[in-house]
């Protein structure tokens, strides 16, 4: 069976399940076993490569789900069925809808606990101290009780802006806390901004577990990025891959016509995904898919991570490599460059939410959470905008854009 017919095979199974309700019996694993052709770069356990969690111990398929963009318990459910078995949700997203549908289903699976690794975050933002840990162990407390479990696998600090944050004895005293009365079992800290100090800084304090990080395409021959992730690795922090398809505009406005057409379909995200994975320090990924194609996409990458010639040509077109340069990394160069003090680095930030990720509830939550006085009323009636990206993120026609939809 070629991989086209795989694809189309696959998905027809899975939609005559019903989105909205496949039980725990409505699918067998179908898709890994009409594409078990896994490399031997990894653990091949049930036709899924498998590799291990850091110095936890867990071993998980190299493709897991962010669920923070799922609003559909039936996508969920068919994630499980297929093997994946690490779920990624947050406190606040969706409300804490995200997080009880998460739990709802994977209580309907009638999976054992041990079977299932289960990571929420807290959002914090600037606070340290007492209050800081107040609020980490207050959220924290909501989201066990929506999720209905005793405990989680993995606990993020979510975004933390600084190392002051990161390393606040306060959120340490909070998660050792946690760790003890068993309702955590490993700690870690998510982070999207330019992350190697942070995640250098992690391997030399040596408390945290897990590290959750933004790494693509758009990051491929940059040595600081490669180092840090080898040194983290060596020293037995697990690390897990968001961001990885990087779905920004960037391929719609910097590549020819024949281009966008060519790589709208799987042949681009399928790439993307193989290449962090390519990675064998990455444990897994979290790829946020809301469709059953974008499903059966990234579990073709679970099972095998050998390039087609499709794949292969896409990754070494220069058109690609330039354009996805206009990929954000959040860096926050831009923001350094205003003249305006606005905070650029979050406004871009919400317009990828808003634009890219077609999520309006977190881009409001994004745009809400930056300083007051450093938002986009910042930029009203701005002619010349004076922030640059050191890439090729095209900052002035972005944030143009988030002015016409918020002011």
């Amino acid at each position: 069976m070629n991989r086209r017919n795989f694809i189309g095979r696959s998905g027809r199974n899975l939609a005559l399940a019903g989105l909205a309700g496949i039980s725990n019996t409505s699918l067998t694993g179908n898709l890994l076993k009409q594409y078990n052709t896994g490399s031997q770069q990894s653990e091949n356990k049930g036709g899924m490569l498998h590799r291990t969690l850091g110095k936890t111990g867990i071993s998980l398929p190299i493709v897991s789900m962010g669920v923070m963009n799922a609003s559909n318990p039936g996508l969920l459910r068919g994630a499980w069925e297929e093997g994946i078995r690490h779920f990624d949700t947050a406190w606040y997203y969706q409300n804490g809808n995200n997080e009880r549908m998460v739990g709802s289903v994977l209580r309907e699976t009638g999976a054992k606990r041990e079977d299932i690794t289960v990571a929420t975050k807290c959002l914090i933002g600037p606070q340290t101290g007492k209050t800081a840990k107040e609020i980490f162990l207050r959220q924290f407390s909501e989201s066990l009780s929506r999720l209905q479990m005793d405990y989680v696998d993995i606990l993020y600090y979510h975004m933390p802006p600084g190392l002051d944050q990161i390393n606040d004895p306060y959120i340490w005293e909070a998660f050792t806390e946690l760790k003890k009365q068993k309702k955590i079992r490993f700690s870690g800290f998510s982070i999207h901004t330019d992350w190697p100090e942070a995640v250098n800084d992690a391997v030399k304090r040596k408390f945290y577990d897990v590290i959750l990080i933004s790494y693509n395409f758009s990051m491929y021959g940059d040595k600081r990025i490669a180092d840090s992730i080898r040194l983290a690795h060596d020293a037995g922090i697990g690390l897990v891959a968001m961001k990885t398809q990087c779905r920004q505009d960037w391929y719609k406005r910097q590549l020819p016509s024949d281009l966008q057409s060519f790589y709208s379909e799987t042949n681009m995200n399928t790439a993307l995904l193989k290449w962090v994975l390519k990675n064998e320090r990455i444990c897994t990924a979290v790829p946020g898919f809301t469709t059953v194609d974008q499903l059966r996409e990234d579990i073709s990458v679970a099972v095998d991570l050998e390039y087609t010639q499709e794949e292969k040509d896409f990754l070494e077109n220069k058109n690609v490599r330039v354009a996805i340069q206009s990929v954000c990394r959040q860096c926050g160069t831009c923001t350094e460059s205003c003249s305006r003090n606005a905070d650029v680095r979050a406004l871009i930030r919400t317009h990828m939410y808003a634009l890219s990720y077609g999520n309006p509830l977190m881009a409001r939550k994004t745009l809400d959470q930056i300083e007051p006085g450093r938002g986009i009323s910042n930029c009203a009636g701005c002619t010349d905008c004076t922030s640059k990206c050191k890439y090729r993120v095209p900052v002035a026609e972005r944030i143009s854009e988030l002015r016409g939809i918020y002011c």
